[in-house]
């Protein structure tokens, strides 16, 4: 009995700590057709309460595809209150919902509801009080009928926030194109703007302009993101060769609510993915800690398959990194990725998700599939080892050639990463999330150099100083840039050491702690 005990408690033990080892993947939308391209926001004024949209078409819309949400308000354990938004025409199918919350709680919903023969159809929005129980019912934003008519300007819309505080704070931007049947160079990206809460919009404009035109790319999305100060940034491709040779990707950059622009190269010929059914979309995103921080992922084949590829900038835009392969399996090992998202965490570090096949015996597109991540706390100069966000490596199957479940969505909160995504465990494609906790900051670049040290430091956020505490008497402290650039460093032969940071910038940054031949990273964010 003595044996069969200890027998049972080993593999209690091993199956507990199997099932601590693997995300859980909770399936939201439980459909029994199709469900795709979901989004997922978190309120800043509480942060347990999640709110992930979809579209979606079963029983339940009538057939016809439309848009649902679901909330949470324990942090993702458990979901509820699932709204399914309007149609406005009794023929009208929905599609590409976006969603973000400002810093009052609100959470603010855009869609396209349409009939493709005859053309008909616009952009709709929505908000929500009270952490998307409830909506407002729905207004037009975009007209396809009559706003810029011939284009039908109602594909992919995406809506971004102000959050900065600024004179700025809390204004609206949406982003959208043309229907992907208009052919180029007429195929343009556009902008509006609400300083309402969405009550009114101005008049649409075109983001690209005289030598920064879309030109002949045959698919010129546009994608928004706002800083921390409040100026508003729009990323999207060219190739037109009257204005240069390669093809490039623009950065858009106003401060006055899209009335004028200035433009950066993000990078020139970069060598995008070409392979059929790949979901190749690109992504910018913006530091909410470092007003100079945003970064650009696409699916580029540089190696000769898919990967994802990120290029950074800390000077607000003016000059790009060389992009870095963010996936670290073998390179041209013919495993490819896709279903790329990156964002920032309140904190600053970068997070990257994706669609993954290297646990796939074959190559090529149709092979079973995971969800990975990786981050960085030093603005992709560096990215951490991949980690699966999916429980199992999932199958393949023909709903993933469909033209939808383009995108997948994930946020990061201080440590913890949130991800939703569609795939096709269940036999039909379903929306999925899981959160997982990411461990500490240990860079691929730096594995053989960390280790941990006793210490401890406060407060974190700081605001004037900084106290740092160590079991060791001699040691020193450095505060570096996410770069890893010195900022100042402290000796000490105590066990105290204290920092004046009063005339550091706000963001986020490194502290380093040394002692002996010995180190260890971590972040520290400065708020004044």
């Amino acid at each position: 009995m003595k044996i069969k005990a200890i027998q049972y408690v080993l593999f209690w033990l091993f199956v507990t700590q199997t099932a601590l080892a693997q995300p859980t993947n909770i399936n939201l939308s439980t459909t029994t057709l199709v469900a795709s391209e979901p989004f997922l926001a978190i309120n800043p004024t509480n942060t347990l309460n999640i709110v992930v949209s979809w579209m979606v078409l079963d029983a339940s819309t009538v057939y016809k595809m439309a848009i649902k949400t679901k909330v949470s308000f324990d942090g993702g354990t458990s979901w509820a209150n699932q709204s399914i938004q309007p149609h406005f025409s009794s023929t009208w199918n929905s599609a590409d919902v976006s969603m973000q919350f400002t810093n009052d709680g609100m959470l603010h919903l855009t869609y396209v509801d349409f009939r493709q023969s005859p053309d008909s159809g616009g952009v709709y929005y929505t908000h929500s009080t009270n952490g998307g129980i409830s909506w407002i019912p729905p207004v037009q934003v975009w007209n396809g009928n009559t706003e810029d008519a011939a284009k039908k300007p109602f594909d992919r819309p995406w809506i971004v926030a102000d959050n900065s505080g600024s004179v700025n704070n809390k204004v609206l931007y949406l982003t959208t194109k043309p229907a992907p049947w208009i052919t180029s160079p007429s195929n343009r990206p556009y902008l509006k703007f609400s300083a309402d809460s969405g009550q009114t919009w101005s008049t649409y404009r075109y983001i690209d302009t005289t030598n920064y035109l879309v030109g002949s790319y045959t698919s010129p999305m546009a994608s928004p993101a706002v800083g921390p100060t409040g100026t508003f940034f729009a990323a999207y491709p060219s190739y037109n060769t009257s204005q240069s040779p390669f093809l490039k990707f623009f950065l858009a950059k106003s401060n006055n609510r899209g009335g004028t622009f200035t433009f950066n190269d993000i990078i020139v010929s970069p060598t995008i993915a070409a392979q059929p059914n790949y979901k190749k979309a690109w992504h910018l995103a913006a530091n909410p800690a470092n007003s100079n921080q945003l970064a650009f992922a696409y699916i580029g084949s540089a190696y000769g398959d898919p990967d994802v590829f990120i290029t950074t900038t800390n000077n607000g835009g003016s000059t790009w990194s060389a992009p870095v392969r963010a996936n670290d399996d073998a390179i041209s090992n013919g495993k490819g990725q896709d279903l790329i998202w990156i964002t920032y965490s309140n904190i600053g570090t970068l997070l990257a998700t994706w669609r993954d096949r290297r646990n796939a015996a074959g190559t090529g597109f149709s092979q079973p599939t995971d969800i990975y991540y990786t981050t960085s706390a030093n603005n992709g100069a560096s990215f951490k080892t991949n980690k699966p966000l999916t429980s199992y490596t999932l199958p393949h199957d023909t709903a993933l050639l469909l033209s939808d479940n383009a995108f997948m969505c994930s946020q990061m909160l201080n440590n913890d990463v949130y991800a939703t995504w569609g795939d096709v465990r269940t036999g039909n494609l379903n929306i999925f999330f899981t959160k997982v906790v990411n461990d500490t900051l240990t860079f691929i670049s730096e594995l053989n150099h960390t280790d941990n040290l006793s210490f401890s430091f406060y407060p974190n956020p700081a605001n004037a100083k900084v106290t740092v505490k160590s079991s060791n008497s001699v040691f020193s402290v450095s505060i570096c840039d996410l770069l890893g650039n010195e900022i100042i460093k402290s000796e000490n032969k105590t066990n105290l050491s204290e920092i004046d940071i009063s005339k550091f910038p706000s963001g986020a940054y490194l502290l380093k702690i040394y002692t002996a031949n010995r180190y260890s990273t971590q972040k520290l964010l400065i708020q004044h």
